[in-house]
């Protein structure tokens, strides 16, 4: 066997971590078939030449018994900050052979106590009255001294709410947005950058652009309307509707900056720290708003060449000033950075009827566009407006941005806009990288000459787990589909899986359990998941945050807070997870619902099935305990009346009970409890939590709005009354087929459209596939009437809209035409079509059942495990079923093969016999050791 892709963390070779126990990956593979690992050895030390040589001075695991190459802890010796390590593995296999060692992987240690930290949070100060909306520009110099010498160089860096960094002039990464959101009253991400390259002998700069992100929020700088109504001059979009404040979650932008140099002889020097010795000044971004836009002056920018350079002047620039830090505590960054993932041309551009140009971009996304100017020389000072949006007009004169402000551009009479100033150099290339935008068009005003296509550069941007996974049939309608809900799932995918990249870009927590899975299948997105049950765990209400003081009631310091009009102080008792992390917002009847909150439950539930990964489970254990105990004392007989907020949201002219949607939810979260603290041996525990679904189960049957025994029927009879109840598993043994009658009847009764929400939609198509009704869900997602996904992509979408009905009102108000909340079709896809399922813990043993039926003869493509790749490509073609399987070392598979009647079975060419007939035509083959299988029927 051979070890490849060696992990850290699930990251590749990362400095700057937090984790003292970080856990080791990597990937077999072997040409053999039954090859699995049954031991193996780590080697730890400090320097790649101790690790040549075998000497591991900080670990060495001997032979472990051990199957699982992930998630493997070190357990060596004390990790220090700053501390280098360097590493290696090798295995054993089934028959006692041992393996080559691995390449070498490595991993650095952050900085681990307050006590490491010599520098000042800085910026333009706590009683800064300026404009708010610039990006200030900050520049600390420094000196080294034989730089042939310096064997390590490190940049620690935080900045809120953004920030864009580089040395000597030259940019560090093209990571954007760092560095990173999370709940700021209770944790700040730092970022580590290696910045040995960029260092030069004498003196060196660094220069950093701060903007505000969610932290100088609408209530720093409100820039649509201020706390008393009255809109503000600047008239750009800004999501600005919270009944509750937190303190510490928004403030003033501040920087805290640290270079460290580690000579040949290991001594540490503190090259610089950011102080009031630091200058600050102006940049060219003259405005940035998360949500309305960014302008930059490139005059400006040509005027201020060099400005981060050691050889700058920096004429009128003052001195920093010292802050107050903020609230939440400094953390190493342990997962991946946003950037630009794709670029592509816009595909026609036309002249408006008021003279401005008309850009389509083709397709919908989460990002920007890149400006790209030749000639400009005439044009200096000429001043471009980009107006994105994701519609047009009715009346076809420009774009309509009523989708991206949910129609605050016409009640508060502002606009999203990025706006570059010519600089008139010739050749000349501009994005915003303080914000981003959803939009499929572009609104272009004051373009200098006549523009083309080649001047319209899309930039799609997303935090970059990566993309391993591929999916395809012979049904084109379905790859569409398919394409359509990746799109819409590239375009959250950012610090959080946010509902949408215009509108709120809040971290929304329910699809990051309902759309677990569908992500799992097409994404690596083992870094990610953590960082959100933190800030999950930074969110949750405890007994300590409610002893704290709530925030002072400042209009001066706050002036897009209404005071005047919230209590502004925490109503939710201990225990409560709300409905967005981190919480930046709660918005009223909008924040409490256990498909929301719980999943702190369920999404490190589905993470374990996914990855195997037990450690999400005792690091978050506490927080599942609190939140489902919370529940418990806010139902009544098991029942959960009153409690959920949003229910079946975005339901289609139904009115399934929130009390059955939100109840069913805690059915299943209270037996997930339990079976989570039986894996980690809290046995105690887990008859409680048992019992306590047990009394759900009772109560819920004893409701009246949840179960009607007259009719044996659920809810209302809707399609999601049925499905929530067959997928959490409140129905009995003995009521299930009932149950999926009445589901099916409930399809019928819709000619076959679809009718649920986002908690209801996954659980009809889970409940419907697993019973063996892939029809069922094909007829629904392929209806050519709306509502369904074929008809989403017949009317041209390329990405989710919020809502089934999408082009009417919401409540008088537009909504997002890019929302992933929708996409449940996508596990679906991978998990009952091409048929992969995991059904032990990271793919110890899977599934593999792909489907075919008289309009899909093929299907093809794999998904993403710890083990390695599971694939499948299935077949039907003149009488035959072709079908390959490959099965990742240390995995095995129970095979499901299409089969008819009076035809024989073969494996690589010679007849099988040893499987048997099961239901729906297919035969199962168990056991199925790693390895490429051909299997045909004929």
């Amino acid at each position: 066997m051979k070890l490849t892709r060696l992990l850290t963390q699930n990251l590749d070779n990362p400095i700057g971590l937090g984790c003292t126990k970080p856990c080791f990956c990597y990937t077999l593979q072997s040409e053999e078939r039954g090859s699995r690992q049954t031991a193996c050895q780590i080697l730890a030390a400090s320097s790649p030449e101790l690790l040549e040589e075998g000497r591991a001075d900080l670990w060495d695991s001997g032979k472990m018994q051990e199957e699982r190459n992930y998630a493997i802890p070190y357990e060596g010796a004390p990790l220090a900050s700053r501390q280098e390590v360097f590493w290696k593995a090798r295995v054993w296999d089934e028959k006692g052979n041992v393996s080559l060692w691995s390449g070498p992987a490595s991993f650095e240690m952050g900085l681990l106590e307050e006590k490491d930290w010599k520098a000042a949070w800085i910026g333009q100060g706590d009683d800064f009255t300026g404009d708010k909306s610039a990006a200030p520009a900050i520049v600390g110099r420094f000196t080294v001294k034989a730089r042939d010498r310096v064997k390590r160089a490190r940049l620690y860096i935080s900045g809120l709410g953004l920030f864009t960094a580089g040395v000597n002039g030259k940019p560090l990464s093209e990571n954007l947005f760092e560095p990173g959101e999370s709940e700021f009253n209770r944790r700040v991400y730092y970022v580590t950058y290696d910045i040995l390259p960029f260092l030069q002998e004498g003196e060196n700069a660094v220069g950093v652009v701060l903007g505000n992100g969610q932290y100088v929020n609408f209530a720093v700088d409100p820039v649509m309307k201020k706390g008393d109504g009255t809109l503000s001059e600047k008239h750009r979009y800004q999501k600005d509707d919270t009944i509750f404040l937190k303190d510490g979650i928004c403030g003033n932008k501040k920087l805290l900056a640290q270079v460290e140099l580690t000579m040949e002889d290991g001594a540490v020097v503190i090259a610089a720290a950011s102080s009031e010795a630091w200058k600050t000044g102006e940049s060219p971004v003259t405005f940035q708003n998360w949500y309305g836009g960014e302008d930059y002056d490139g005059v400006k920018a040509l005027q201020m060449k060099g400005w981060d350079t050691p050889e700058a002047e920096l004429k009128g620039w003052g001195n920093a000033a010292v802050m107050e830090p903020p609230k939440g505590k400094l953390a190493a960054r342990e997962f991946l950075p946003i950037r630009i993932w794709e670029r592509w041309t816009a595909v026609s551009v036309v002249r408006l009827p008021d003279g401005n140009w008309l850009v389509d971009m083709g397709k919908n996304s989460a990002g920007f566009v890149c400006l790209r100017l030749e000639n400009t020389q005439p044009y200096a000072g000429q001043k471009i407006e980009l107006y994105p949006g994701e519609v047009l007009k009715a009346d076809g004169s420009g774009v309509d941005q009523a989708s991206c402000t949910q129609s605050c551009d016409t009640l508060y009479q502002c606009r999203v806009m990025d706006s570059y100033v010519v600089a008139g150099t010739g050749s000349e290339k501009w994005h915003p990288h303080f914000c981003y935008h959803g939009f499929q068009y572009v609104e272009v005003a004051g373009f200098p000459g006549i523009p083309t296509v080649e001047n319209f550069e899309g930039c799609a941007v997303r935090l970059m787990n990566e993309k391993h996974s591929d999916f395809e049939t012979d049904q084109e309608m379905l790859n569409a589909v398919n394409r359509m809900t990746d799109r819409s799932i590239e375009s959250n995918m950012m610090c959080s899986f946010t509902d949408c990249p215009q509108i709120e870009k809040l971290g929304w927590l329910e699809t990051t359990q309902l759309m677990f899975s569908s992500m799992a299948a097409g994404y690596d997105i083992r870094s990610w998941i953590p960082k959100i049950m933190d800030d999950m765990q930074d969110a949750q209400v405890t007994e300590e945050l409610l002893g704290e003081a709530p925030m002072k009631n400042d209009p001066e310091s706050y002036p897009g807070f209404a005071f005047d009009r919230f209590d502004n102080r925490e109503t939710e008792e201990a225990g409560f997870v709300p409905g967005i992390a981190p919480e930046y917002f709660r918005i009223g009847r909008l924040f409490k619902d256990p498909n929301w909150g719980g999943a702190c439950v369920m999404t490190p539930w589905y993470y374990y099935m996914e990855y195997g990964d037990e450690g999400i489970l005792r690091k978050n254990f506490g927080m599942m305990r609190g939140y489902v105990d919370h529940l418990e004392r806010q139902s009544v007989n098991g029942v959960l009346k009153g409690y959920a907020h949003m229910g079946e949201w975005g339901q289609l002219n139904e009115e399934t009970p929130a009390a059955l949607v939100a109840t069913c939810a805690f059915y299943l979260q209270a037996v997930t409890l339990s079976r989570i603290a039986g894996i980690l041996e809290e046995t105690k525990l887990q008859e409680r939590y048992r019992n306590l679904a047990e009394r759900i189960r009772s109560g819920f049957y004893e409701d009246g709005e949840c179960w009607r025994p007259e009719e044996e029927s659920y809810g209302n009879g809707s399609q999601a009354s049925f499905g929530c109840a067959l997928f959490s598993g409140i129905v009995p043994q003995e009521k299930e087929e009932a149950a999926l009658r009445g589901l099916m009847a409930a399809v019928t009764a819709r000619g076959d459209h679809l009718s649920s929400g986002e908690v209801g939609l996954k659980q009809v198509f889970h409940a419907l596939a697993s019973c063996g009704e892939n029809d069922t869900v094909y007829r629904m997602v392929m209806n050519p009437t709306a509502p369904s996904y074929r008809h989403h992509v017949d009317q041209g979408l390329t990405t989710l809209p919020e809502f089934w009905n999408y082009t009417e009102l919401w409540n008088g108000l537009g909504r997002s035409r890019n929302h992933a909340m929708m996409g449940h079709v996508k596990e679906w896809l991978c998990r009952f079509v091409l048929g992969i399922t995991p059904v032990e813990p990271g793919y110890g043993r899977v599934r593999i059942r792909p489907w075919l039926n008289e309009e899909i003869s093929r299907v093809k493509g794999s998904v993403f495990t710890v083990r390695g790749k599971v694939k499948v490509e299935c077949s039907r073609r003149d009488g035959q079923i072709l079908m390959v399987t490959v099965i990742p070392v240390g995995a095995k598979a129970e095979v499901f093969v299409p089969f008819e009647e009076g035809k024989r079975c073969f494996l690589d060419g010679e007849e099988f016999h040893d499987f048997v007939k099961t239901e729906g035509g297919y035969i199962r083959i168990d056991g199925v050791p790693s390895g490429r299988y051909e299997w045909s029927v004929r």
